[in-house]
């Protein structure tokens, strides 16, 4: 129910390009592509479902609106930066909880394998070594367009390290 409100709320955000709400509009997205990340991660805990058939289910329920609206709009699939949020993040637990899956139920083994995954969220985001640009600068482009004005090299930046 908390998910519907937040989706109502960013709907009239856009809608009225209330800009005195931005700061609440970020926390909310936040909230919501965490609640979406532990979703993710219940179900890998809970039924250790880590098949082929469950990401494609996954992906396609995640992109198949914003895919078609970017064939039939002509759109850049950055604009639904959302979208490209939970599908990253799906894959980040995802690989989290299949690699060594085997201590995912040991006391110390999830609380290691997320630390880990902490130390490479902070690694990439917030230490300057370049591992950014090497990670997705290979497939983002700088080239500007609409709704990526510097490229989508950096609106990737921007909203994975906002939300």
């Amino acid at each position: 129910e908390w998910k519907g409100w937040m989706q109502y709320m960013f709907l009239l955000y856009h809608y009225y390009h209330a800009e005195e709400v931005y700061n609440s509009i970020r926390i909310m997205i936040t909230c919501y592509v965490w609640m979406t990340g532990f979703g993710n991660f219940s179900f890998f805990y809970l039924k250790a479902d880590y098949s082929l058939i469950r990401v494609i289910q996954m992906l396609w329920r995640l992109n198949f609106l914003v895919l078609f609206l970017c064939l039939t709009q002509g759109t850049s699939y950055i604009l639904y930066y959302i979208c490209l949020l939970h599908t990253f993040f799906f894959f980040l637990v995802y690989a989290a909880m299949a690699i060594c899956r085997g201590v995912n139920y040991s006391k110390y083994g999830i609380r290691l394998k997320l630390a880990i995954v902490a130390l490479l969220i902070f690694l990439v985001w917030d230490v300057d070594l370049g591992l950014f640009e090497g990670m997705f600068g290979l497939f983002l482009g700088q080239t500007p367009h609409p709704g990526a004005t510097s490229g989508n090299l950096y609106e990737w930046y921007f909203r994975s390290t906002l939300d």
